[in-house]
């Protein structure tokens, strides 16, 4: 493992260990040009049971690519001050840098804060980011829940004196269009590094097509 990969678990680990949320570690193997910079499961994520309820849409979004695409996925809150523009800035220059490969990458920010999330604010939050995205706003703290322990992450809302605190896992989830998890970015992975990914599976779906 290299030097910017120890650097990466580092961040992630401090990160995780702040906002409470255990982190399950997985080799990436060599530094050959096909191995992922992001976090490669260390068991099956099959996502594609859950449906999260779309702001604007009649019907609930099913969490798994179009065919020959894939999506990222997150789960965030608007007023976050730090994990969450910081990520979505990466994606965002991350599809920058992979030219026309970018059509193919879709978003879905999935908020842990819906009291305050409410229908147009996570849609118009997005968009400064994405210009193909899904807002998911839960319906109910159940679907939430269901949806996290899919991906296995935890999130929680708390108020105290009028203050509120919010804590959600830093990673972005990648999934392809059968709804598995194909690759976790961590919190603190930079563009480029996301860019390399993002083009080595949407390489895979060109030459399977």
């Amino acid at each position: 493992m290299n030097i910017f990969r120890h650097r990466l678990a580092a961040v992630a680990l401090t990160v995780f260990s702040l906002v409470g949320i255990p982190v399950v570690m997985s080799s990436c193997g060599t530094d050959a040009t096909n191995d992922f910079y992001g976090y490669l499961p260390p068991s099956e994520k099959n996502v594609s049971s859950v449906s999260v309820r779309e702001s604007g849409k009649s019907e609930p979004f099913t969490l798994k690519a179009a065919a020959g695409e894939i999506l990222i996925v997150y789960f965030g809150y608007t007023n976050c001050p730090d994990l969450c523009p910081t990520t979505m800035v990466a994606v965002r220059n991350a599809k920058q840098k992979i030219g026309d490969l970018a059509t193919r990458v879709d978003l879905a920010m999935i908020t842990v804060d819906p009291e305050r999330d409410t229908e147009n604010i996570l849609p118009r939050y997005l968009s400064s980011f994405s210009n193909k995205f899904h807002a998911l706003v839960p319906d109910s703290d159940a679907q939430l829940r269901n949806a996290e322990s899919a991906f296995q992450t935890t999130s929680s809302v708390t108020k105290t004196n009028g203050e509120i605190k919010v804590t959600h896992g830093g990673s972005a989830y990648v999934v392809d269009d059968t709804g598995k998890v194909v690759v976790e970015f961590p919190f603190g992975m930079d563009a480029k590094s996301m860019a390399h990914d993002l083009q080595i599976l949407l390489t895979e779906r060109e030459t399977k097509q």
